[in-house]
């Protein structure tokens, strides 16, 4: 009897010790985590730190990164447009124009974050070099210059022709950079690259309906019309005909106007593809031309002052 009393007090006092481990057990665990807890989140709150002291350093690169945005869609639009089919061309002739967005907000961006730069400056002139020379003078060429007469050599004529677009961008943007100091900000001395441009590019894509929403009409450009704009186009660039500074004075306007024009500008393109591009392009070219020979016909009017 006594044997049996004792037996049961060892097993209720074995019991109590093995709750006793288990409390203890639990509650070292729980410690465990609570201080893992605390260095995940001092972890986390370091990194959140760093990034933000690193985006707060390094902020320049997010103009710079929609510099270079501009720059990728002329590049995809060289790419796209080797291919030579109708719907790589029209698509190339639309990231013209998508990159042509990005070069319209990233001196808005560097101003608003106050990180303007020589740097910044430099690299939007080289970007606008690819997209607004190279891409739509290879367009160009592959929609409609490649037609021209080879008479068999390596270099055709289609080549020639295709070289003085850009010659007349690379030239155009050389300019401008010397003279951006002394500029009125009002006013571009010659067609400035991206109008040039975006006329160029939506040419092509005006003869593919596979991008277009509301309006599906096409239109194929004749060679001998085609060409004489082209060539025109580029003089226009190097030329001194005065031409409105459009982003200055929407800029001017204030943010939330600019931010209106882009919506817009976005809108336009997607319901009425790039037949906007190509009329509100058209329009600025020959109103621009309109309006200098009307100030010059007024000058030479004018009674001359003894």
């Amino acid at each position: 009897m006594l044997v049996t009393i004792v037996s049961i007090l060892r097993q209720g006092e074995n019991m109590a010790k093995k709750r006793s481990e288990k409390k203890i057990g639990r509650q070292t665990r729980k410690r465990f985590l609570r201080r893992g807890n605390k260095v995940k989140k001092n972890k986390t709150a370091k990194t959140r730190r760093a990034i933000g002291n690193f985006i707060i350093k390094k902020r320049s690169i997010v103009p710079n990164i929609i510099t270079m945005s501009n720059m990728t869609m002329g590049f995809f639009a060289i790419i796209l447009a080797s291919r030579g089919d109708m719907k790589s061309l029209a698509l190339a002739g639309i990231l013209i124009c998508i990159g042509s967005l990005f070069d319209a907000v990233d001196g808005a961006v560097a101003r608003a974050m106050r990180v303007e730069s020589s740097v910044g400056v430099q690299l939007d002139s080289l970007a606008d070099g690819i997209a607004y020379g190279i891409a739509p003078a290879v367009l160009a060429y592959q929609a409609y210059l490649s037609r021209l007469p080879h008479g068999g050599m390596i270099i055709d004529s289609g080549m020639l022709i295709a070289l003085v677009y850009p010659i007349c961008a690379i030239y155009r943007l050389a300019r401008f950079n010397i003279t951006a100091a002394t500029d009125d900000h009002m006013r571009f001395n010659g067609l400035p690259s991206p109008a040039a441009a975006l006329l160029i590019a939506s040419i092509p894509a005006l003869a593919a309906p596979d991008f277009m929403f509301l309006i599906k009409i096409t239109a194929f450009f004749p060679l001998e019309v085609f060409v004489p704009i082209y060539i025109l186009v580029g003089f226009l660039m190097v030329s001194r005909f005065d031409y409105s500074k459009t982003p200055a004075v929407i800029y001017r306007k204030g943010k939330l106007f600019l931010i209106l024009t882009i919506i817009g500008s976005i809108l336009l393109i997607a319901l009425f593809s790039m037949w906007s591009v190509f009329v509100l392009s058209s329009v600025y070219i020959i109103a621009g031309l309109i309006l200098y020979f009307v100030k010059l016909f007024k000058k030479k009017k004018k009674p001359s002052t003894i």
